[in-house]
C-alpha cells in the first residue's frame, strides 16, 4: 500500500492560521477531540469529513453528511471525491489548501529545514492559531470512551462509542421492589380500614350525641386515605423501574453473525461466531480482544506495536481462544478482520450539551398556588363538624313552606252565578219564567203602510206542510176552555207569533202577512195589538233575545220553562239551540285518620304536618287526572320516622285507585317530609290514607 504525506495550509477568514501534515491512511476532519484535524465552528460538523489514502495511492475525500456540506475548488461534493495536490477545501469558515506528496521522497529530511526557514512567516499568525473553544463545553475530561470506526476499503460503514451511554438496568430491581412494597403496604392498610364497621360506628356516634353520652371508640385507625396515597405513590418508582428495563447501554462492541452483534461480519476466525467482543468495558478502562486470525497494530504515542508483538511480549493474555489487551489512555488500534477494518481510539467522553430546559416559573407558580388553594379548601371542609351542614328548623312545618310554589293547585274558573229554581216534577212545570219583552224599539205590530187594523199575521210555509198538533193539545183542556178562549185557540197559527202555536217553526199559511197577533181574518193590518204599546218598528222595545215576549207566557224568550232552550234573533227570522255551562271537576284529596305505632312523637303534630303537605298530594293527583279524568280511590302510605325526624322509608300500603304512578308519587313526596325529633331516638311507624276524588 503506497504511503502519502498530506499537508494542509489552514486559512480562517482568508488569513493563514496553521499548517499541518499527516502521513496516515485515514484523516478525520471535525470538531471532536478525536479528529486528527480539529476545526472549531458551528458550521463545522462534529465529524465533518474523512480523507482516506487508497491501496493504489489515490486520495479521496468523503463527506459524512454535514449540514453545511464540503466545497472542493468551489463546488459542492456529493459523498466522496478524489483529491489531488493543490486542491482547495472549504469547511464552514475554513479554507484548506492541500499538498500531496510521497512519503519516500528524497527531500523529506530537508522538510524541517524548510519549515524552520518558514518559521518567521508562521510566527506572525501564531497568536491567531488558537481558535479552539473551551473543550469542557463539549467534552468530559474525567472519563474516556472507546470510539470504533468501521471501514471497508475507502468507505466508512459505522461509528460507535463504547461507554458513552450507560445502561440503568442495575437500578431496575431496587426501584420495582421499593414501589411494590409501597403499593402492597398501602393497599393492605386501605383494605383493613375499609373492612371495619364504620357505618355502625357512625350510627353509634350519632346516637351517643343525641343521648349526650360518651362516643364509642373507633374500630380502626382512620388511615384509609393514607394507605391509598401510599399505594398511588408506589406506582411511580414501580413504573420507573419497569421502563428502565428497556435501557440498552453500549458497554461492549461485538462483531459476529448473530442478531445480538453490533456489527455483522463473518464468524470465521472469531471466538464466538454469533457475537464476539472487540472492545469491552473493564474496571479503569477498555480491553481490546482479538484472535490469531486478525491483523492489526496498536499505537502508543510514538511507538507502534503489531498484534503479534503484543502476544509475543506477553502484554496480551490469552483466554478462551482469544487475546485480551488493556488499552492505555490515548491509545489507538487498528484491527482487520477479513476486508473489514476497525479503527479504535480512546477519546474523551462527550459532555451532555442539551440539559434540562429553563424552568417555567409562571406555570409552576400558578400550579402551586392552585394546588395550595385546593388543598386549603379540602382541609377546611374536612375540619367542619358533620352536624354543621345539617339543616335544623325550629318550626316543624317550615319544611313545607315552599310546597305552595312548587305544587300549586289548578286555578278554578268561577262560573257566573245563574239564578235557578229548584227542581220540580214535570207535571207542575206549566211555564217558564216571565217572558221578556222583545228586543228593539217598542211600537205597533203590522205593516205601517196598511190602513186596516183588524187583520191577523201569517207565516208562509211549504206547499206540502204537515199539520202539527199544538204543544198543549189536550181534549179535556179544550173542553174547559170553550168559549172565547176556544175561538182564540182555533186560530192555529205558528208558535213564533201565536201564543198557542205548534212545537215546530214551520208555517202552514200560504203567504207571510204583517198583522196583529189576533184578528178576524188573515190580512195585513196595523194596530195596537202588536208587540208593544209605544214606539215604532217590528220589535217590542225590550231586551229579550226572543221574537215575542207576552208577559208571563213562557213560550218564547229566555228562561227555565218551556221556552228556556230557544234563543231567538232580534229580527224574529230564526233561532238556535243552546246548552248550559259545563261544570268542571276540581281534584279534592282528603286525609283520613292515620295510625301511629310507637311513642315519642305527638300524633296531632304528625296530622298537622301531613295536612301542611296536602298540596304535594294534590299535585300527584293532578298528574294522574291528566291521563284518567275519572281517577279516584284510596291510597294508604306507610312510612317510618327516624330519631332525627327524617322519613326513613315510605311505601305504598294500599292503592284502590289502581294507578301506580300516582301512589308512587305520593310515597316519594312523603319521603321528603320533615317531622319533629322522636323522643328517645326511637322510630315511629305511621300509616296515613289519602282519599282522592274530584267534585
Amino acid at each position: 500500500m503506497a504511503s502519502k504525506t498530506i499537508s494542509f495550509r489552514i486559512f480562517l477568514n482568508d488569513q493563514l492560521v496553521d499548517t499541518r501534515s499527516f502521513s496516515q491512511e485515514v484523516i478525520k476532519l471535525g470538531r471532536l477531540s478525536s479528529s486528527h484535524l480539529r476545526l472549531e465552528g458551528e458550521a463545522v460538523g462534529r465529524m465533518h469529513a474523512v480523507i482516506e489514502v487508497g491501496a493504489t495511492g489515490d486520495v479521496r475525500l468523503i463527506d459524512l453528511g454535514s449540514s453545511s456540506g464540503t466545497l472542493l475548488n468551489g463546488d459542492m461534493i456529493d459523498r466522496s471525491h478524489e483529491l489531488s495536490s493543490g486542491d482547495k477545501l472549504e469547511l464552514g469558515p475554513y479554507r484548506l489548501e492541500l499538498t500531496i506528496a510521497d512519503s519516500v521522497a528524497a527531500p523529506v529530511h530537508h522538510e524541517p529545514t524548510a519549515a524552520v526557514a518558514s518559521a518567521p512567516v508562521m510566527a506572525a499568525p501564531a497568536p491567531q492559531a488558537n481558535v479552539s473553544i473551551d473543550l469542557s463545553k463539549v467534552e468530559d475530561s474525567s472519563e474516556e470512551v472507546a470510539e470504533v470506526i468501521t471501514t471497508y476499503g475507502r468507505s466508512i460503514l459505522d461509528v460507535a462509542h463504547v461507554g458513552q451511554t450507560r445502561s440503568r438496568r442495575r437500578t431496575v430491581l431496587p426501584l420495582m421492589a421499593f414501589g411494590g412494597v409501597l403499593m402492597v403496604g398501602g393497599l393492605g392498610l386501605f383494605g383493613y380500614e375499609v373492612s371495619q364497621p364504620w357505618e355502625q360506628h357512625n350510627a353509634a356516634v350519632a346516637e351517643a350525641q343525641q343521648r349526650h353520652a360518651e362516643a364509642p371508640p373507633a374500630p380502626g385507625l382512620g388511615t384509609g386515605s393514607l394507605g391509598l396515597m401510599l399505594a398511588l405513590l408506589g406506582v411511580v418508582p414501580f413504573l420507573g423501574g419497569a421502563l428502565r428495563r428497556r435501557d440498552v447501554g453500549l458497554d461492549a462492541f461485538t462483531i459476529g453473525e448473530g442478531s445480538e452483534a453490533n456489527f455483522k461480519v463473518s464468524g470465521d476466525g472469531l471466538q464466538d461466531p454469533a457475537a464476539s467482543a472487540l472492545i469491552s468495558r473493564m474496571n479503569g478502562g477498555y480491553a481490546l480482544s482479538f484472535t490469531p486470525a486478525m491483523r492489526g497494530s496498536v499505537e502508543l504515542g510514538e511507538h507502534q506495536l503489531s498484534l503479534a508483538d503484543l502476544v509475543a511480549t506477553g502484554r496480551a493474555h490469552a483466554s478462551d481462544g482469544a487475546y485480551h489487551y488493556a488499552l492505555p489512555s490515548g491509545a489507538r488500534a487498528k484491527v482487520e478482520h477479513g476486508d473489514i477494518r476497525f479503527n479504535v481510539n480512546l477519546v474523551k467522553r462527550g459532555a451532555i450539551v442539551a440539559g434540562r430546559g429553563e424552568v417555567d416559573w409562571p406555570f409552576w407558580g400558578y400550579f402551586g398556588g392552585t394546588a395550595t388553594l385546593a388543598t386549603a379548601f379540602y382541609l377546611l371542609m374536612r375540619s367542619m363538624p358533620d352536624d354543621a351542614l345539617a339543616m335544623q328548623m325550629a318550626d316543624d312545618e317550615a319544611a313545607a313552606r315552599f310546597a305552595s310554589y312548587f305544587h300549586q293547585a289548578d286555578e278554578e274558573q268561577q262560573a257566573e252565578p245563574i239564578e235557578m229554581d229548584s227542581d220540580v216534577p214535570d207535571d207542575e212545570a206549566q211555564s217558564g219564567e216571565s217572558g221578556k219583552r222583545a228586543a228593539g224599539p217598542e211600537g205597533k205590530m203590522g205593516n205601517p203602510k196598511e190602513k186596516s187594523s183588524q187583520g191577523a199575521y201569517a207565516m208562509k210555509g211549504p206547499k206540502h206542510a204537515v199539520p202539527q198538533i199544538t204543544r198543549h193539545f189536550d181534549p179535556n183542556q179544550s173542553a174547559r176552555t170553550a168559549g172565547i178562549l176556544g175561538i182564540l185557540a182555533s186560530t192555529d197559527k205558528h208558535f213564533l207569533a201565536s201564543v198557542d202555536g205548534g212545537a215546530f217553526a214551520v208555517g202552514n199559511d200560504d203567504a207571510d202577512i204583517w198583522g196583529n197577533l189576533v184578528g178576524v181574518d188573515q190580512a195585513a193590518s196595523y194596530g195596537n195589538a202588536g208587540l208593544g204599546l209605544v214606539g215604532v218598528g217590528r220589535q217590542g222595545g225590550g231586551t229579550a233575545g226572543g221574537l215575542i215576549g207576552m208577559s208571563n207566557t213562557g213560550l218564547l224568550g229566555h228562561g227555565n220553562g218551556t221556552g228556556g232552550l230557544y234563543h231567538g234573533n232580534q229580527g224574529g227570522n230564526g233561532g238556535v239551540i243552546g246548552f248550559g255551562d259545563r261544570k268542571e271537576k276540581v281534584p279534592v284529596p282528603r286525609v283520613g285518620k292515620g295510625e301511629v305505632t310507637g311513642s315519642g312523637i305527638d300524633r296531632d303534630m304528625i296530622r298537622r304536618i301531613v295536612r301542611a303537605h296536602l298540596n304535594e298530594v294534590r299535585s300527584c293527583y293532578n298528574a294522574g287526572l291528566l291521563k284518567n279524568p275519572n281517577l279516584q280511590g284510596r291510597v294508604t302510605i306507610q312510612f317510618s320516622i327516624m330519631g332525627t325526624g327524617k322519613v326513613g322509608s315510605s311505601v305504598v300500603q294500599e292503592d284502590t285507585a289502581k294507578d301506580g304512578s300516582v301512589a308512587n308519587c305520593i310515597a316519594k313526596a312523603v319521603k321528603r317530609w320533615q317531622f319533629p325529633r322522636v323522643v328517645g331516638g326511637g322510630t315511629a311507624l305511621v300509616s296515613y290514607p289519602f282519599l282522592l276524588q274530584s267534585r
